[in-house]
């Protein structure tokens, strides 16, 4: 059973599922398993992790729209300074919209990164961040998901279909499929980290 894009994930579904009736609900229980990996922070590794340059003009700037959490913030000056985090309330307290001088520290809070104190002209802070999974549609056909642990959208979609079975015999085997595979996507991450590298600490902030 082919599962490398978008349409063969539903095809897919749509054959263990056997419910004509419920073809048109895939597209939603396959979005539903794409969101929960994206709020469940066991799921976070290596393959979420991306970078960008942003520009300030000002204390503040929008993130990414696809931005889940920081790993870490660096502002592009020579020498480099790599910025601390502190929570909204803590930034607040200590720092006001005319703070001026080499930025330090930064916060997060809604979809704006703001840094502390901003030096009065333009910047550039380069952020590395995890990402969300991208949605999977009829134009962006897959993801990493989908290339690495197809399984997990497969039985999560036939785990999202379980109100509509009742006391279908095969929902134990679908809710026992898709834990197995959930554990191996959680334990991802851990396995490159813990194979012969080193540990280096980690900074995790999520948008409040």
């Amino acid at each position: 059973m082919a599962l490398s894009n978008y349409g063969e994930l539903k095809s897919a579904v749509a054959n263990l599922l056997n419910r004509e009736d419920l073809t048109a609900n895939i597209p939603d229980w396959i979005s539903i398993t794409t969101a929960m990996i994206n709020r469940d922070t066991k799921f976070r590794n290596r393959l979420m992790e991306a970078s960008t340059d942003l520009a300030f003009t000002s204390n503040e700037v929008t993130l990414p729209t696809d931005f889940l959490e920081a790993r870490t913030a660096v502002y592009l000056s020579s020498p480099r300074v790599r910025l601390e985090y502190l929570t909204p309330a803590q930034f607040e307290d200590i720092y006001t919209s005319d703070s001026s001088g080499t930025p330090q520290q930064f916060t997060i809070l809604g979809n704006k990164l703001k840094v502390g104190p901003f030096p009065g002209v333009g910047i550039n802070l380069r952020l590395a961040y995890v990402q969300k999974v991208p949605a999977l549609t009829t134009d962006a056909s897959t993801n990493w998901v989908l290339d690495e642990h197809p399984d997990v959208l497969l039985y999560g979609a036939c785990v999202g279909a379980s109100p509509f079975l009742g006391d279908d015999q095969r929902l134990q085997t679908f809710f026992g499929l898709y834990d197995r595979a959930a554990a191996e996507l959680a334990g991802m991450d851990s396995r490159a980290r813990w194979n012969g590298a080193p540990v280096r600490p980690t900074l995790s902030v999520a948008i409040v």
